[in-house]
């Protein structure tokens, strides 16, 4: 049990955020605090001082957090290995992919390596950038499918796959819809729209507001439907990435290229792994997709 328990506190304090952790972990908030409070009982010290809705960690959770990692990375590999053994598969991939891909490439993907490599069983999760990162650097995934948003390091395999266009989405009837393209500097006055979890939406704000320099003022929707909706009232632009598979259109709006220095605005898509991980079943996997993509 204690076991268990060290992995909700890495969780709770990788993500910085309870609420965040337990979606990880797919158990409820309560849980996991109730988790993280009977590790501390077991201890007979205190990890976590809580602050009102945030909190810190005392010197011992310093301690345990840093020193624990390598137990956790083998006890997951340990775990793996004993699944493997046990249901006759003479390997396992574990897979990560974005929240926000949806196109049909990964999917046919898989059912192409399975028939390739039949002794292979793929172990599929999905989670947003930040998220699929941490689980790839502490091997819990194995390769990730993701966006490009850090310089790429040499510790990674950095596998690019394809090039998402951005569009603005906007109500017909908005005065500007009007326009063949968008610039960066046109959007400064409009409410953009994005996609994210109230635990992402600092980072995700940052990305696009920093890193990408797009717009002043956000509105964050839970989920793509809702996001619909706010462009329906006419609340908003909404930035959207286009690419082969995922082309859906919206009867009451028009996509409009986002465009600078007179190109179209992209984002590198890659599948990432390990480099000390690297192997045959991966690199099969990645031909594979890749294949799915040109």
């Amino acid at each position: 049990m204690m076991l268990r328990q060290m992995q909700y506190f890495h969780a709770v304090v990788r993500t910085g955020s309870f609420t965040q952790a337990a979606e990880e972990c797919f158990i409820s908030q309560s849980a996991i605090s109730q988790q993280i409070k009977a590790l501390e009982n077991d201890l007979g010290v205190k990890l976590l001082a809580r602050e009102n809705r945030s909190f810190r960690l005392t010197k011992a959770g310093e301690y345990l957090y840093q020193k624990s990692g390598q137990l956790l990375e083998d006890f997951e590999r340990v775990k793996n290995e004993t699944i493997q053994i046990g249901c006759g598969r003479q390997s396992v991939l574990k897979l990560g992919y974005l929240k926000s891909y949806s196109g049909g490439e990964l999917l046919n993907a898989v059912l192409e390596y399975n028939d390739i490599y039949p002794d292979v069983q793929v172990h599929i999760q999905n989670g947003n950038h930040e998220a699929l990162y941490h689980l790839l650097n502490s091997n819990q995934l194995d390769l990730v499918l993701n966006d490009q948003r850090r310089a790429f390091s040499d510790k990674y395999v950095n596998f690019h796959l394809f090039e998402a266009r951005y569009f603005i989405v906007i109500h017909e009837k908005h005065p500007l819809s009007g326009n063949p393209f968008f610039e960066p500097q046109m959007l400064n006055e409009i409410p953009i729209i994005l996609v994210a979890s109230k635990e992402q939406r600092e980072a995700e704000q940052n990305y696009y507001q920093n890193a990408l320099g797009l717009g002043k003022v956000y509105i964050f929707a839970e989920n793509n439907e809702e996001a619909r909706l706010f462009v329906a009232g006419d609340r908003g632009v909404l930035i959207e990435e286009e690419f082969q598979g995922n082309c859906h259109n919206i009867d009451f709006a028009k996509k409009i290229p986002l465009i600078r220095y007179g190109k179209q605005m992209t984002k590198p898509y890659c599948l990432f792994w390990k480099v000390e991980n690297d192997s045959e079943k991966i690199r099969g996997f990645a031909g594979i997709l890749k294949e799915k993509f040109t």
